[in-house]
């Protein structure tokens, strides 16, 4: 009985053998696809490693033609970006020349975007080189609004040149996390400013400088429906993906640098097994020792659960099952990895989009005031005033302006907790995207426009109290403060914010719905 048995395990030492050796030719000469095929499963999972898997979500990685970045090219740059170049090549000049730059942003754009629907979420250290491409089209737009607007022409279209510098902020989106759009809408109203001057100033003399200033307000509107759409929470990378490259590929003209083709026959093999240990290559290859081997291998099964002693135990908070981020991500992260920096949605931005520009209060074609880029300025006084002056107010923070005299008009845009003192206006008082704002009228004004602010008071004088008219658009927290005439004291009254529309004989009527208590 004893030799009997001692036979049969001769022949399945064989058995195996013969099948270990099938097994090492077939996955030396055939790719991993065909030699996975060829082994049993338990097999297969034994001795090769899994490829990663491809995200439905993010295309085909290898080609660049996910959906998002298929979306960006066809309606970012076929469609709107195409519009604005039509409309300055009609232009010309100063224009032509300053639009032609909106290429190279929009092309590293789109690279950028096809790289990171293949690839994992980089640290923010090594975000940096990826993103360098970007910020150098970017100022280089920059720089050259300040550059054509010092030529001869410049005066005559320095309003469409700002149309473009303070637009071009919108493509540093990318660095915000983690609601871009709203970013690209304060870059959009910021635009907007200097494209209703570009309409008051060509109105009459050309129409196709407000067909273009309309274009490009167009494609940053554009962009920030994309943003919202494809990258709502910031850029939309691969958890399943490869690791980013250490830097981005040169791009030149209007469009991305193609990815290589694949190579004919099917994807690339996955890369090879690690060398062989000093034991494994020390190892006899002859039967008696494949026999020794599988003897080892038998020992070690029947060491039953001690054969476990020697594997690492997996702390807690690296186990999938009981932390869903890690499935997600699709790696578990190393306990001595020091933590990742979060970075601040603002600095980020600033670096990549517009860097900090220097304040300034001018007077410019002899009859507009300037104001802006102030930061915690209380002592900001425009005296020596005319009736036909103008005063534009633009992205200050925590600043007080007086202005001294009767003057036209006033328009405030882009700041944040920021207070006007004016004495008196013939046209009107205008107040957009500037929120937590304080508007004090010392005089009398007309018209007190206000849109898509939030948070902001209004005190009246004696003066305007019968005559000025407050419109409301896309507001809340608005209140008008008005004089009781008992030692200078004033009553605030909110402006209403909700309205009840119903149809009276086929017509839509609309009243203020008043809150009793």
């Amino acid at each position: 009985m004893s030799n009997q048995s001692n036979v049969n395990l001769t022949t399945i030492l064989k058995r195996l053998e013969a099948v270990t050796s099938r097994l090492e030719d077939v996955a030396s000469l055939q790719p991993p696809q065909s030699a996975a095929s060829a082994r049993s499963p338990a097999v297969a999972n034994l001795t090769t490693p899994p490829a990663p898997a491809q995200s439905t979500s993010s295309g085909n990685a290898s080609t660049g033609s996910s959906p998002a970045t298929k979306a960006y090219e066809d309606e970012i740059i076929n469609n709107l970006l195409a519009a604005v170049k039509t409309q300055a090549n009609s232009i010309g000049g100063l224009v032509e020349e300053h639009t032609a730059l909106l290429d190279p942003v929009c092309s590293s754009q789109l690279a950028f975007l096809q790289m990171a629907s293949g690839h994992t979420k980089p640290s923010m250290n090594a975000l940096g080189p990826l993103l360098k491409p970007q910020a150098d089209a970017i100022q280089a737009v920059m720089e050259a609004k300040d550059k054509l607007g010092r030529t001869k022409d410049g005066r005559e279209w320095g309003a469409c040149l700002s149309v473009i510098g303070e637009g071009i902020g919108a493509w540093g989106w990318v660095q915000v996390e983690p609601a871009p759009a709203p970013y690209v809408e304060e870059m959009k109203n910021a635009s907007q400013f200097w494209a209703n001057r570009v309409q008051k100033q060509f109105k009459e003399s050309n129409p196709t400088a407000l067909a273009w200033a309309k274009a490009f307000i167009e494609l940053v509107d554009g962009l920030q429906k994309y943003v919202k759409q494809w990258h709502t929470t910031g850029v939309s990378w691969n958890p399943r993906g490869q690791p980013p490259p250490t830097s981005m590929p040169a791009t030149s003209g209007g469009a991305p640098a193609p990815p290589p083709p694949p190579p004919a026959g099917g994807p690339p093999p996955p890369p090879p097994p690690p060398p062989p240990s000093d034991s494994a290559a020390s190892a006899p290859t002859s039967s008696g020792g494949a026999a020794a081997g599988h003897s080892a291998l038998l020992a070690d099964l029947n060491r039953g659960g001690a054969i476990t002693s020697g594997l690492k135990k997996v702390d807690a908070s690296q186990m999938t099952h009981k932390n869903p981020g890690l499935r997600a991500s699709g790696t578990v992260p190393d306990k001595k990895a020091p933590p990742a920096v979060k970075a601040k949605p603002g600095a980020l931005t600033r670096s990549l989009s517009t860097p900090k520009k220097p304040a300034r209060t001018e007077l410019e074609e002899g009859n507009k005031w300037i104001v802006e880029y102030h930061e915690d300025n209380k002592n900001i006084v425009i005296e020596d005033t005319e009736l036909s002056h103008t005063v534009h107010i633009f992205n200050c923070k925590g600043s007080v302006v007086q202005i001294s005299g009767k003057i036209n008009a006033v328009t405030m845009v882009g700041c944040r907790k920021t207070a006007i003192v004016l004495d008196s206006a013939v046209s009107s008082l205008s107040i957009t995207s500037s929120p937590s704002f304080e508007a004090q009228i010392t005089g009398s004004v007309p018209t007190i426009t206000i849109d898509t602010t939030d948070s902001g008071s209004v005190y009246l004088s004696e003066k305007c109290m019968e005559t000025v008219e407050i419109i409301t658009s896309k507001t809340s927290g608005i209140n008008i403060s008005v004089p009781t005439g008992q030692d200078g004291d004033f009553e605030e009254r909110p402006v209403p914010e909700q309205m009840r529309s119903k149809l009276v004989k086929g017509k839509l009527v609309t009243e203020i719905v008043e809150h009793a208590g």
